[in-house]
């Protein structure tokens, strides 16, 4: 027993004491004895539910959003490193990067304990706790693995953490990206088979949370087989999987789509009916909450802390909505005149215009700002929002929308277009009944895409959608990308200076960069390796190779 508390120690696993939701304020292990530890479900569950929350903060509080929405072009930032991003100028000693990795690794190794280290250890308690303290601990570890593939494509499988440790094991080498997809979906189906269809406590991972995941990775694995038959086999049976596991979903869970599409964003829509798995935020520590309200924020006149100023949502990405009829627009960016109550509430709400000089408020170089996740100041809030970037809503993962969707794009599989008519129902549930626009009779992968991106912009998602077309066509992917001229500008016209003119967008035209617009090459698709990983491990310079498993 006191070996397993060691070498959780050294492994830095389950020492933190704060994270992101009521359930997740745990006891940190290193205050246990071994006469009291893992002696009860709710010490197992206590430690389970560092799991939700500040064990992801390096992984969300900045890389999720650098990756997955600016390298896809829709999130407008170009300082230092973070800018980076957008211009795929980083290299491998990127702080961003590097951080990312490690809180992936980080996540990894919080999991593997509970997964390898709690069994063992644990006395007086049921088969059936632990089992579903491992199916959490497995699930985490997917998502985990499910980002760190499809940024750095060949990263290592660690399934044992302290073994590692013991053994001194710590030189291991890349795994293939079909590997990492195979060690997913082993995690992911007993996960699905031994989570419970809800718990008690909100926010933990449950059956469907897991089948929405084991479905959004057959669909990649899909993807790539469609691209590469000879590494990754037939991609039918992953289609067909994938939307069995979509049906069940839609079907069977309960769950239901939230008719009001901004209160997902909110700390009241924590854990609604269509999250089906959201890092859980709270207020009260730094690492504990949700920092997109501070990082997007465009001014102290919305929130307490602000570093949003410099960052919108692209030329590209404005155009992409329908203006009048998309209502999921204002709740995703705010333009001129648009008019939020729930914000600045002291003052009467907030209307945002380009200019506002007695509030130092100036127009950035898209005329607009992020709104998704910003949900004002400690006095808008009943004070959910504090002074270390801990804003107490919840970021998705993943959410009922997206299985209506992956349902389209596994019913389409490898075709050019479908008329199918469960589809269509479920597509449009998300684009007409939701958003307003007007119904689909077809869908082809690139509809499918521009759905996907409207309805999940800021969320991170866009990078990995992109990444699945990819697989799919890499020469169509690459032209998307290199379409969307990403560094395009708004400047005012000759002769327009006054903070009246400021405030009338038709008194602005679009500038583009002399030099021409960002290229993204094949070579860009994965993110490098951190240098300091590659310094600590000289194998991660071997080529990938084959996982072994074990069974």
């Amino acid at each position: 027993m006191k070996k397993i508390i060691k070498y959780i120690s050294l492994a830095v696993i389950l020492l933190t004491t704060a994270s992101c939701n009521d359930f997740l304020t745990v006891t940190p292990q290193d205050s246990l004895t071994t006469d009291n530890y893992y002696n009860s479900e709710s010490k197992i569950r206590a430690n389970t539910a560092t799991l939700y929350g500040s064990v992801w903060w390096d992984f969300h509080s900045q890389f999720m959003w650098l990756a997955g929405d600016q390298m896809a072009g829709d999130l407008y930032y170009t300082y230092d490193q973070e800018g980076q991003f957008f211009f795929f100028s980083y290299n491998n000693g990127n702080a961003y990067i590097t951080r990312g990795w490690k809180g992936l690794f980080r996540v990894v190794s919080y999991a593997n304990s509970v997964i390898n280290d709690m069994p063992p250890a644990a006395t007086n308690v049921s088969q059936e706790v632990i089992n579903r303290a491992v199916a959490e601990g497995r699930f985490v570890r997917a998502v985990a693995y499910y980002y760190l593939t499809e940024y750095w494509g060949e990263v290592p499988i660690i399934e044992n953490s302290t073994e590692k440790i013991v053994s001194g094991d710590l030189f291991v080498p890349k795994n293939t990206r079909k590997s990492c997809y195979e060690f997913m979906i082993r995690d992911l189906e007993y996960a699905a088979n031994t989570l419970p269809d809800k718990d008690a406590q909100l926010g933990r991972a449950t059956k469907w949370a897991a089948k929405a995941m084991l479905a959004k990775v057959h669909l990649t694995y899909a993807a790539s087989a469609v691209g590469n038959s000879a590494v990754y086999g037939d991609a039918t049976t992953h289609f067909t999987k994938a939307k069995e596991l979509c049906t069940e979903i839609i079907e069977k869970s309960g769950r239901t789509l939230d008719a009001d599409y901004q209160n997902l964003f909110t700390v009241e829509g924590n854990n609604a009916s269509e999250s089906l798995f959201a890092i859980q935020c709270q207020t009260g520590t730094y690492g504990g909450g949700n920092s997109r309200n501070a990082n997007f924020s465009r001014s102290s006149v919305i929130a307490d802390q602000t570093w949003g100023a410099g960052k919108g949502p692209t030329l590209d990405l404005q155009k992409a909505f329908d203006q009048q009829k998309d209502v999921r627009r204002r709740w995703t960016y705010m333009k001129q005149n648009d008019k939020y109550p729930m914000l600045n509430k002291v003052n009467g709400g907030y209307t945002y215009n380009n200019f506002v000089e007695a509030d130092n408020e100036n127009p950035n170089e898209i005329l607009a700002h992020i709104k998704k996740y910003v949900i004002g100041k400690a006095s808008d809030t009943d004070n959910k929002v504090g002074l270390n970037q801990d804003a107490a809503n919840n970021i998705h993962i993943i959410r009922l929308a997206d299985v209506y969707l992956m349902y389209g794009e596994a019913v389409l599989g490898a075709s050019a277009s479908t008329s199918d008519a469960k589809a269509l129902e479920y597509f449009n549930a998300v684009h007409s009944d939701r958003a307003g626009l007007t119904e689909a009779t077809s869908l082809t992968f690139e509809s499918i895409l521009k759905e996907r991106r409207l309805e999940f912009a800021f969320e991170a998602l866009r990078w990995l959608d992109i990444k699945r077309y990819y697989y799919r066509n890499p020469s169509a992917a690459l032209a998307l990308l290199n379409s969307q001229k990403r560094e395009l500008i708004y400047v005012l016209k000759d002769g327009y200076s006054s903070a009246e003119d400021k405030n009338n967008n038709s008194n602005y035209e679009e500038f583009e960069p002399a030099a021409g617009f960002v290229r993204v090459y094949d070579s860009q698709m994965y993110l490098p390796i951190p240098a300091e990983a590659l310094t600590g491990n000289p194998r991660f310079k071997e080529d990938a190779v084959d996982y072994t498993f074990n069974d």
